[in-house]
């Protein structure tokens, strides 16, 4: 070999060990890439700066803290500080509740509670349109529901009206003038007062203690008659022709009475119910005069005898007949028409006429 290959092959080998020492020394390039030089560009790292920049820091913090208070701060330890500002963080209702120690402890005592009462299932029958029977179970069944309309009204059943016990008329009649003549043989009622028929108003209480076909009971009764007029001279006066004198008279009659009525009832809601009523009677009569002397007092004893029908108005509707039972205690409500004969046995105060009314009976 010639001494230029040798000095060939040695350069050769120099060169390659260069490029291999380089590789490891820095990363590799790729040919697109060039590395710019800069100005903070540091020299590589090694074990001795990085403990020299470490004391430094240290150095700084140190020196930065007051005289006196260089400690070192160990951040891995709690702080008792900090234990309580979480305390103070809590919640109120994580907080745990004060207990007063002298609070005195009241024992309430126990109660019973009874038992809520189950309303026992009870099978309601209802008949459908084509003739069949539908069994309908409702909670409400025990206490009457028979149906349920489609507006969504309940419609219950009610228990029938007993028979009453008690009954009240009011009434109001026409009554023939007295026969009442004066002391000194005058002057008389229809001299003062007029000669038609009179205004009688009239109040009976029946209490029926008796129910079976019918009612039998008692009937009290009370009225009051009323009329006004001008008073007469006894001696014909030449200035007064038609004897009217200035005094205004006041004829005021109360009759009373006592007896028995039947009332021809066999069912609860009949339409028309007649009825018979007989007793006694006593009328006192009161004649005022405005002049302010005494008034004249006087009364007459006598019997009565009445009979009549009751039309039935609840009879007309159910939902009147309902409403009137419930909610004001009325068991019927009837329009009365009466005949009533009175005799009194007193001559001079004749009360003896028919007496024709008309008014309104209640039951309850």
């Amino acid at each position: 070999m010639r001494i230029w290959h040798k000095h060939f092959v040695v350069v050769l080998a120099v060169l390659a060990f260069h490029s291999a020492w380089a590789q490891e020394e820095s990363a590799p390039q790729e040919p697109p890439f060039v590395q710019e030089e800069s100005e903070f560009e540091v020299p590589p790292p090694s074990d001795d700066l990085f403990s020299n920049e470490a004391d430094a820091i240290e150095s700084e913090i140190q020196s930065a803290a007051p005289e006196g208070k260089k400690e070192t701060v160990n951040l891995n330890e709690q702080n008792p500080g900090d234990a309580k500002v979480e305390e103070d963080l809590l919640f109120e209702e994580e907080a745990a509740p004060v207990v007063e120690e002298n609070t005195p402890v009241v024992e309430e005592p126990a109660y019973e509670v009874a038992p809520a009462r189950q309303t026992p299932k009870v099978d309601v029958v209802r008949r459908s349109k084509s003739g069949g029977v539908e069994y309908i179970q409702h909670p409400q069944a025990a206490k009457g529901l028979m149906t349920i309309t489609k507006d969504g009204a309940y419609v219950y059943r009610v228990k029938p009206p007993s028979a009453s016990k008690e009954s009240g008329t009011f009434r109001v009649g026409m009554i023939d003038p007295p026969k009442i003549q004066s002391a000194d043989g005058v002057t008389d009622y229809s001299s003062m007062y007029g000669g038609s028929s009179q205004p009688v108003f009239m109040f009976d209480y029946e209490w029926k203690p008796f129910n079976g076909f019918g009612s039998l009971g008692v009937q009290i009764g009370v009225g009051v008659m009323y009329s006004t007029g001008q008073g007469r001279f006894i001696v014909p006066d030449p200035q007064f022709p038609d004897q009217q004198a200035k005094e205004e008279y006041t004829f005021l009659a109360i009759p009373l009475s006592l007896g028995g009525i039947y009332r021809l009832e066999w069912g609860n809601r009949q339409w028309v119910a007649p009825y018979v009523a007989a007793g006694g009677t006593y009328i006192g009569i009161a004649e005022i005069r405005d002049d302010g002397k005494s008034p004249s007092l006087v009364g007459t004893p006598g019997v009565y005898g009445a009979g009549g029908l009751l039309f039935n108005i609840s009879a007309m509707n159910r939902d009147t007949a309902f409403t009137l039972s419930s909610e004001y205690g009325i068991k019927n409500l009837w329009v009365s028409l009466e005949y009533r004969q009175l005799q009194t046995f007193t001559e001079d105060v004749d009360f003896s006429s028919g007496i024709v009314g008309a008014g309104v009976t209640v039951d309850y």
